[in-house]
């Protein structure tokens, strides 16, 4: 069980035994340094639940498209992906009805857009169309839009052809024929841009034309069966609809603005955004290679504004996620401050697991990106509803995650609400399913413990309080808010509220144990603790030494262990630093003699007498096996060096037979102050929280802090 562990103030050599009076804030905060749970590790699995949010500088994955005109702008972003293309498509600088349909044939044809003048040909885009040396130039367009001596120049880089039609309906039609087979077709209005272009990088996913339509009249076209209609009736008629629904099935994504309609498109098509290419919505030019490039990325195109990022899209980018953007134009077209915004933060997705791990030193974020040697990962709102699992470990708040010893990832769950802390520790340092009163002992006594540490970062282990994130239980938590606030004091100072599993049956004196003796902290006989015993044996030969055999030393020093190995480290490391100082390592040969002496105000034996045979391997490499002595330490201290998991207690006796020692305890703990298992009973015979807290911490007032 929980409580039967070495709990918190056992490992602190010094106390500080009283502490002066201080006045604590009731929205106090802690920061807790993760290890007890998460170890040390180079990787951690994170997987949020509710909304949270990578945050600080550069955290997103960012890049600009922008150059000093818009040919400029094209030929960057075609340069981005495409080295060598088969096929390059020319468009009309101006003429932007006739570039509507295109990106789902570019797609098809894995081509780049450029743009030129009408009467000729743009010399960026001939240095690019040079540079690229495709096989074949489509031009999209009639001789009015691309006029035939910019046609016969582009011959130079390429055979050409050229798709065009009478009107803008014919051509969507014309450029839907390149398609080849599909059963699904687009339909949108022929008289703005943004429609057609909002959708464009879907269709070209799916390999569906757009054909354009007039508001209120549909050309005449062979649809497939089914039809995504985008944009509202202002845009494409209900009349239109309904004329559609004759020959197939209607789905339509309509949108108030421009803005909200590429985020409709995202929401209601279930599409991946975690990649992401913005773009001015009122900007031609910039929207149609920011279509392509997203056609060509398989990502979505999201409509925002020079100086802001609008309701609707920041909602998607939130969402899904979204940690890569691509920006198209120029600071005119989206300022600096948008970009440095969404360069600052992302989201992570609910439910999503996401690898953090250490690459080349850095903290690397699921190949998203790699960051320095630390990274904050924050909720939007502090709330039982947003949560963070670290493997599988469940924290609210921000973490702090960075690099420890150039090996390990260190997580700080930061800034904690106090007394969300304490119901965070409570279950974790007693059982939650024991007796409310109970219960409420130990919130006090852990809150008086901790509450001077509010506004630093403490440890999640026994060496100060274990600490269970988001473990909350029902009953433990309703104990710590039963008693928010209340701690107890010695003449007005906060007192160390030391405690521990079980005393055995008697708490010990403070200064037995710990440098100081307090008034509080007193040996007095406690008959409600249930005395749980154990035994620890040790065995008097530890060293078979029949194979002793020092004349082949490597393999026997590497593969011979003493039968007690785990439990003697402590006593080697002792003589090594006491007796020792110059030996390169050490083995126990036997246990001559086990002995404890005198008794302390606890009714424990206060000094313990252990000698020892051993061998020595000297820095030099020679070996010396003749070697013995006789180490007299108090009991607490040969309790450290043997383990305080495996000897309990200081209550303890030692029987001696031929072949072992036999040490015999009771209790698990230091004994000071509050035994846990002694609460527990007391309060299943009746007593009150406060009635235990007065029998542990005797002259002590319970009160607020």
């Amino acid at each position: 069980m929980k409580c039967c562990k070495q709990l918190i103030c056992c490992s602190l050599a010094v106390l500080l035994l009283c502490i002066p009076a201080v006045s604590f804030a009731a929205d106090s905060e802690i920061s807790v340094k993760l290890t007890n749970y998460i170890g040390n590790k180079s990787s951690i699995t994170l997987s949020p639940t509710g909304s949270y949010k990578v945050t600080g500088d550069n955290v997103s994955v960012t890049d600009r498209f922008a150059g000093a005109s818009r040919y400029e702008t094209a030929t960057l972003a075609a340069s981005s992906q495409w080295s060598n293309p088969n096929t390059v498509i020319i468009i009309n600088r101006d003429v932007f009805i006739d570039a509507l349909p295109v990106i789902p044939l570019a797609k098809k044809l894995d081509a780049p857009v450029l743009f030129t003048q009408p009467d000729t040909l743009t010399k960026t885009t001939e240095k690019q169309l040079a540079k690229f040396a495709p096989d074949n130039i489509l031009v999209i367009g009639g001789a009015k839009s691309i006029s035939k001596d910019v046609e016969n120049k582009l011959k130079n880089y390429g055979a050409v052809k050229r798709i065009s039609g009478k009107n803008r309906y014919v051509l969507s039609q014309n450029i839907a024929k390149q398609m080849g087979n599909y059963d699904k077709a687009i339909v949108v209005t022929g008289n703005v841009f943004q429609d057609a272009l909002a959708i464009a990088p879907y269709a070209a996913a799916n390999g569906y034309p757009i054909l354009l339509t007039e508001k209120d009249k549909l050309p005449d076209y062979d649809l497939p069966k089914q039809v995504l209609i985008i944009g509202s009736s202002f845009s494409v008629s209900d009349n239109v609809e309904n004329q559609i629904k004759k020959t197939s099935t209607v789905q339509r994504i309509p949108g108030s603005t421009r803005y909200e309609l590429t985020a409709n498109i995202i929401k209601e098509l279930k599409l991946k955004a975690d990649k992401v290419v913005m773009t001015n919505g009122t900007k031609y030019a910039d929207v149609l290679v920011g279509a392509s490039l997203a056609a060509k990325k398989n990502s979505q195109i999201l409509y925002i504004k020079q100086d802001a990022v609008p309701a609707a899209a920041k909602t998607i980018t939130k969402e899904k996620a979204t940690y890569a953007y691509d920006f198209i134009g120029s600071t005119s077209s989206i300022s600096a401050n948008v970009e440095n915004t969404l360069a600052d933060e992302f989201y992570l997705a609910g439910g999503t697991n996401y690898n953090l791990n250490i690459s080349n030193g850095k903290l690397n974020l699921e190949n998203i990106k790699t960051y320095g040697n630390s990274l904050r990962i924050k909720p939007e709102t502090y709330s039982t509803s947003n949560r963070i699992s670290l493997n599988g470990k469940e924290y609210l708040g921000t973490v702090n995650f960075s690099i420890e010893s150039s090996k390990y990832i260190r997580p700080v769950n930061e800034n904690i609400p106090f007394e969300d802390y304490l119901k965070g520790v409570v279950p974790n340092e007693m059982p939650a399913s024991w007796s409310l009163e109970a219960l409420k002992a130990q919130s006090v006594a852990a809150r008086t413990y901790s509450i001077t540490k509010a506004g630093s970062t403490v440890a999640d282990t026994t060496a100060f309080q274990v600490y269970g994130g988001y473990s909350w239980n029902a009953n433990s938590t309703k104990a710590v808010e039963q008693t928010k606030g209340k701690v107890l004091k010695y003449n007005g100072s906060l007192i160390t509220a030391a405690y521990s599993s079980s005393n055995g049956g008697y708490t010990e004196a403070s200064n037995e144990v710990w440098a100081s003796s307090v008034p509080y902290l007193i040996a007095k006989k406690d008959t409600k603790d249930p005395q749980s015993t154990w035994t620890l044996t040790l065995s008097k030969q530890q060293l078979d030494t029949n194979s002793l055999d020092l004349n082949k030393p490597a393999s026997w020093w590497s593969s011979t262990n003493e039968t007690n190995s785990a439990q003697l480290a402590g006593i080697k490391n002792w003589i090594m630093k006491n007796k020792e100082t110059s030996a390169a390592s050490l083995k126990i040969k036997s246990i001559e003699d086990l002995s404890f002496s005198g008794t302390t105000q606890g009714q424990r034996p206060k000094t313990a007498s252990l000698k020892v045979n051993y061998i020595v391997k000297n820095s030099t490499g020679s070996y010396d096996s003749n070697k013995s002595t006789t180490i007299t330490v108090p009991v607490t201290e040969l309790r450290t060096m043997i383990g305080a998991s495996a000897f309990k207690s200081t209550y303890v006796t030692v029987k001696k037979d031929t072949s072992k020692y036999t040490i015999s305890g009771k209790g698990y703990g230091h004994g000071i102050g509050m035994s846990q298992y002694g609460a527990k009973a007391r309060a299943e015979s009746g007593d009150s929280y406060s009635t235990i807290l007065k029998f542990y911490y005797p002259g002590t007032t319970l009160t607020n802090y």
